[in-house]
């Protein structure tokens, strides 16, 4: 069972005294919420997506605690909202929020989401174990945060036996449908850490340009230069230039692009991205964080604080690698179209796709997803869903 939902039952009674309480050390202050746009007096604030509530509010025929959560298009939203609950309490923006939504006036959060988007992704990936992410290069928005499979947080709710259950067959499901594996689950990258091998090895003066040809190496790899390396899948040419940087470089560079940020929320907490050993096969990485990546090198080497609240928008921002080495490589990698599968401890494939995207305001997006799949067209079909939604 996902660490996600290992809570103990929360009575209502109890719920309804922690209403009087004040946020804990996640929630916002006072000036980044909006008046309610609830229809229903006295309940909860929404969570918006583009202006519109994709949260509500109904009766709840408890005197204590006189509203119950609903969602519209819960399944969609769940990896944004999280749950609010009567009987199990409350994840994601529902919790870092609840002092904003609940226990004051019931002000609104609105969150960055670009529903078509969101809902690309999620239509695409279907009931595939994978996650998107979309990430405003420019500004650190997230456009899209989907995890699949999901579930619909409305289905538990409230606090009856119906509730109990669908909270009971969410909990035993193999798939962990209310893990958020966008943000929270890092796997092995695979190739698509190539990229940041050969971001090492332009900002150490190995090669001056992507189009440089290397020694070594046979077939269509033979002679390669970074560019054609990153398009054939040159596996033993990166292995070489990492053993040629060492491990040192190597994890400097990782760590600048984010790997090792054990602290990252969104405000949602991210998991930690991990450079252990290239030698060891010791590297794990989130989409999200993948998406960093990706969306620095479109943003000069700047790497901005992504956030899903619109009110977050001044969020840090630093040099992951200089603007020239993130100009040589982005031709590069916006000309790979597919990546190739990767293994993981437990037996399980995943296809990777990182790409870009251009929004009507000409704004460039990073598009990463990741499923649970050998078969490498299917993640890049979920990104090609996601571009088109944009354009």
């Amino acid at each position: 069972m996902s660490s996600v939902i290992k809570r103990s039952l929360v009575a209502p009674w109890l719920l309804a005294l922690l209403a009087g309480c004040t946020g804990g050390a996640d929630s916002p202050n006072e000036s980044k919420v909006k008046p309610s746009s609830s229809d229903t007096a006295g309940g909860y604030g929404d969570i918006l997506v583009d202006g519109r509530p994709v949260t509500g509010s109904k009766p709840s025929g408890n005197k204590k605690i006189p509203y119950q959560r609903t969602y519209t298009d819960g399944a969609l939203y769940a990896s944004v909202t999280g749950y609010r609950s009567l009987a199990f309490g409350a994840a994601g923006l529902e919790s870092i929020y609840e002092d904003t939504l609940t226990h004051r006036k019931g002000d609104d959060v609105e969150t960055t989401i670009d529903p078509e988007v969101q809902k690309a992704a999620f239509e695409a990936l279907g009931e595939r174990r994978g996650a998107a992410v979309a990430l405003n290069a420019g500004t650190g928005a997230l456009l899209a945060v989907v995890s699949t499979p999901s579930y619909d947080p409305a289905a538990f709710s409230g606090y009856s036996p119906k509730d109990q259950e669908a909270w009971r067959k969410a909990g035993d499901d193999k798939n962990e449908p209310m893990f958020n594996r966008a943000l929270r689950e890092a796997t092995a990258p695979g190739e698509t850490f190539d990229v940041v091998i050969a971001a090492t090895a332009l900002d150490h003066g190995l090669y001056d340009t992507v189009d440089e040809p290397t020694h070594g190496g046979s077939g269509e790899c033979a002679n390669a230069t970074i560019r054609e390396a990153l398009a054939r899948s040159c596996d033993e040419y990166f292995a070489k230039l990492a053993t040629e940087l060492g491990e040192e470089k190597l994890r400097e560079t990782a760590e600048e692009f984010g790997f090792g940020d054990d602290e990252l929320k969104v405000p949602n907490r991210v998991a930690e991205s991990r450079y252990g050993s290239y030698r060891n096969g010791d590297i794990t990485v989130t989409p999200l964080q993948l998406a960093r990546v990706t969306a620095a090198l479109a943003n000069r080497g700047l790497l901005r604080g992504p956030h899903l609240v619109a009110e977050d928008e001044e969020g840090p921002v630093t040099q992951s690698v200089p603007a020239a080495t993130a100009g040589l490589l982005l031709p590069a990698v916006r000309e790979k179209k597919e990546w190739a599968p990767t293994g993981a401890s437990d037996g399980t494939p995943s296809s990777w796709s990182l790409t870009y995207a251009q929004t009507e305001r000409g704004d460039t997006v990073a598009l990463v997803v990741r499923v649970a799949t050998s078969n490498a067209a299917t993640a890049a079909r979920v990104t090609a869903a996601m571009a088109e939604a944009l354009s």
